[in-house]
């Protein structure tokens, strides 16, 4: 049983949404961060990084800025850029792109769902990236980034949603080419129906933000008074269908001392090898990789009498590593070895052969992406995948709906 607790968020004031939201820090170049901050005192990359706007760095770790983090966050509620809701609500997002509509709704978790098993991950965390997350949440005091958790989709949420969608939006804007709307959903009937609706739903899976939970989680456990807001976390909450699942591609910047052909011959034990004509190729199927080397395609379907029933051998970031990275080009450990990167899916075949051809690269692999089926079932078995293997859309924005883990200042 899934429990969401609406919660007194701070938001934009109505008619500073479009110039408070941003990406999150990590999606910005460094000067196009400090460009911003000068130009719009009401983004809130002020409040992530307020000395920037005064030509300053520091270190995201540092306990001094952290505390500029919390009082630029008080000074933007005191001038009114944004607004204390005084009611518990819940909340609904909305990203509109050319191809796609992802609707989810925004909620407190409580942070023993990540304990008792209500949340499922898939995705191995660093316990040193946790602490660091949890002692900036803990200066810092505020969750503005939720974490990305998905469900099994039900039509009685749905139909919910989308009558309550009807309405007219709190906020509705443009960013980065999107359209993006948000309901607030404050009557005390709705608020419970959304509750009883969850409660109906077994389990929760992170698609994005398994350090952020983890942090939070953290963070909760270390509080001796376990009713103050830091208990629970902010999350947003997409139907499997509301979301879009990508693959995350290979690059490696040598082949081993390995010529193509040579390549070539050590793939043919284990995959039936094909040349490719034609400037793209994606893989059509599971069990097949596409590979570009040296300006030509190649599709690697691995033979069946290779195949086996494993579930981490139906993943086919684990039939890479197993195949074709570890004993051919000798990458041992794909979380650290610094000649391998990564690719999102959403942005094609074509960005790796760009990076072959650049010369950054020797060779690309592109994966066939990880099925919906596929993710719910490595979670609820417990296992964990390799690094970097599902890319979700969309990509949220920061400053949309704040969970103040301080509401007395």
């Amino acid at each position: 049983m899934v429990a969401l607790f609406p919660f007194k968020g701070v938001l934009p004031a109505k008619d500073k949404v479009s110039s408070v939201v941003s990406r999150p820090f990590d999606k910005y170049a460094p000067d196009e961060v400090v460009a911003e901050v000068r130009k719009n005192p009401d983004s809130f990359l002020n409040i992530i990084k307020p000395e920037l706007a005064d030509g300053k760095k520091t270190r995201p770790d540092n306990p001094e800025a952290q505390k500029k983090s919390r009082e630029k966050f008080l000074s933007f509620v005191e001038r009114g850029t944004l607004k204390r809701q005084t009611t518990e609500q819940f909340y609904i997002y909305r990203q509109v792109k050319t191809d796609f509509v992802y609707t989810g709704i925004i909620a407190a978790i409580d942070a023993t769902a990540y304990r008792d098993g209500t949340i499922k991950i898939h995705e191995q965390t660093l316990s040193k990236k946790e602490e660091k997350l949890k002692d900036y949440l803990q200066v810092v005091g505020i969750n503005a980034e939720p974490v990305m958790f998905t469900y099994q989709h039900r039509s009685s949420v749905d139909d919910m949603v989308r009558r309550l969608t009807e309405n007219v939006p709190y906020a509705d804007f443009n960013f980065d080419g999107k359209q993006h709307l948000f309901w607030v959903i404050d009557e005390p009937e709705t608020v419970e129906e959304i509750k009883n609706k969850f409660r109906e739903i077994g389990n929760v899976y992170v698609a994005d933000g398994h350090h952020r939970s983890a942090s939070s989680v953290l963070l909760a456990e270390s509080m001796d008074d376990k009713s103050t807001p830091s208990s629970r976390f902010l999350g947003i909450f997409f139907p499997d269908h509301n979301l879009q699942l990508f693959e995350f591609n290979r690059l490696v910047k040598d082949s081993n001392g390995l010529s193509t052909e040579e390549m070539l011959s050590e793939l043919s034990g284990d995959f039936i090898v094909e040349q490719i004509p034609g400037n793209i190729y994606k893989p059509r199927h599971l069990h097949e990789i596409s590979m570009y080397r040296e300006g030509n395609w190649y599709s690697l379907k691995l033979r069946p009498d290779r195949q086996n029933d494993q579930l981490s051998d139906k993943l086919d970031a684990n039939l890479l590593s197993k195949h074709i990275l570890d004993p051919v080009l000798g990458v041992k450990d794909l979380r650290n070895d610094p000649r391998v990167d990564f690719v999102s899916g959403i942005k094609g075949p074509e960005a790796l052969r760009e990076l072959v051809d650049s010369g950054k690269f020797a060779v690309a692999f592109a994966l066939f992406p990880v099925s919906f089926e596929q993710f719910f079932a490595f979670s609820d078995k417990g296992k964990i995948m390799p690094p970097k293997t599902t890319w979700f859309e969309p990509k949220l924005l920061n400053g949309l709906v704040i969970y103040d883990l301080e509401p007395k200042d």
